[in-house]
């Protein structure tokens, strides 16, 4: 029974309060995170415990964790301290940086305002030490995908897709394989980037080459192709708003994309 001196929030507060939306919500309750209190009539109620563990929940997906590690860190450890210990000493790691980059652009600002220019090495540390880039692996980006994935993907068929390929790929010891070839096809797609030429032959055999390499899995179904782009282009925007550097080259794969494209509009895949 609801505590008549507790406050109780529904879905719609819940999420304001909190910065979320209420499909996150939904999200975090199917994948097991999080059991809001139910009322005779079905309606979903948040209290002090259901906020304080959606604090956590929401603190480390801030730290880059997927919902599944989540699930797993608080299954075995769901003390709000430790989990705020975390968030403290993740911010003041990135305020030591910001910090350390304000002082260096106020140097640089003190030097312009006495009249003295910045030599070259000047400027080199001011953009190496004050536009920051943190590299990520291709491990987190693809935690990241995953997660996006089933956030926009409330019925899990979606992430019960990409986990199929995933479970393929690990059979037939494909992401070793898959990262050698890319590597190589990559590097050629930025070379062939230059040129600008969509249509030319050496374009259209690496789009042959990277299906004949991805035809050793199965690839998600038609209907979850929205799905899967938008996630990983939201996972990708997220990316590059940090300043991370990518495991990839995005405009390889951006040219490779239209190359396909315009091989679909002739014919000439299926």
């Amino acid at each position: 029974m609801v505590g008549k001196t507790e406050r109780w929030f529904g879905p719609g507060e819940t999420a304001r309060r909190l910065g979320v939306t209420t499909k996150a919500l939904k999200v975090y309750e199917r994948d097991g995170l999080i059991i809001p209190y139910r009322t005779e009539s079905g309606w979903r109620l948040y209290g002090s415990l259901q906020l304080a563990r959606l604090h956590q929940i929401i603190v480390l997906r801030d730290l880059g964790l997927p919902l599944k590690s989540i699930k797993q860190l608080m299954e075995s450890q769901s003390r709000l301290r430790e989990v705020l210990r975390l968030q403290r000493e993740s911010l003041e790691a990135r305020q030591a940086k910001i910090s350390h980059a304000i002082e260096l652009i106020k140097t640089a600002e003190g030097r312009l305002d006495e009249g003295r220019d910045l030599s070259l090495d000047d400027l080199a540390t001011l953009t190496k030490e004050t536009v920051v880039q943190h590299p990520i692996s291709i491990k987190d980006f693809r935690s990241r995908f995953v997660a996006r994935v089933s956030e926009r993907d409330p019925t899990g068929a979606a992430s019960r897709a990409i986990e199929q390929v995933k479970e393929e790929a690990r059979a037939a010891d494909f992401d070793k394989t898959f990262q050698s070839e890319m590597k190589a096809m990559m590097a050629e797609a930025r070379r062939l980037k230059e040129t600008g030429d969509i249509n030319s032959e050496p374009a259209k055999q690496i789009v042959r080459r990277l299906r004949a390499l991805a035809g050793t899995v199965s690839l998600p179904l038609k209907a979850h192709e929205d799905v899967v782009r938008d996630a990983f282009k939201a996972t990708l925007a997220d990316a590059q708003a940090r300043s991370e550097t990518l495991p990839f080259d995005s405009a390889a794969l951006d040219f490779i994309r239209e190359v396909a494209k315009g091989m679909r509009v002739r014919g000439e895949l299926i």
